[in-house]
């Protein structure tokens, strides 16, 4: 059984799409701007770097996935017709670094590059968000059940269930 969560259109269009094709501009603006021998040269040199970083990370690196389809064998990251395919089994590291008040996820999967294994998810974008939040939590509890992240909820489980029975 797999499940499939979408980004927003609307907000997908906005961000990565617009915010990518923005960059683009830049960069061919501060290309130009060197090239004439702007007096800002070293900050053009830093806004260039930053806009093929962005533009990377938009349309190449699939950093902010159009479509997550995760089953109970393989989880998926897909954007612009290429997609990310990791199957349970070759998981070997599933990190997510948790921003709960603004509901954003980073996941770093297996070994990390520029070009592969990075996602910024905004759960709120996407549809069903509880339930994705939910089930990319699981999965890094299933691959690090010792990490200090998996104890602590399983204490504060404890916890909670302890002053229930008391009170």
């Amino acid at each position: 059984m797999s499940k499939e969560y979408l980004f927003n259109k609307k907000a997908f269009l906005v961000r990565v799409i617009y915010g990518g094709i923005l960059a683009a501009i830049v960069f061919v603006f501060g290309i130009y701007s060197i090239s004439k021998g702007s007096s800002m040269k070293y900050l053009w040199i830093l806004i260039c770097f930053l806009c093929v970083y962005t533009v990377i990370t938009n349309f190449i690196s699939i950093s902010y996935p159009k479509k997550i389809v995760i089953s109970s064998n393989e989880i998926s990251f897909s954007a612009f017709n290429k997609s990310h395919v990791y199957s349970r089994k070759e998981l070997k590291s599933f990190k997510i670094k948790e921003q709960q008040m603004a509901g954003k996820m980073y996941i770093r999967v297996n070994k990390p590059s520029l070009f592969r294994g990075r996602y910024w998810i905004d759960l709120k974008a996407y549809n069903d968000y509880k339930e994705l939040g939910k089930i990319l939590l699981e999965i890094e509890e299933t691959i690090h059940p010792n990490s200090l992240k998996a104890k602590i909820k399983k204490n504060n489980a404890m916890y909670e269930e302890r002053k229930r029975k008391n009170v």
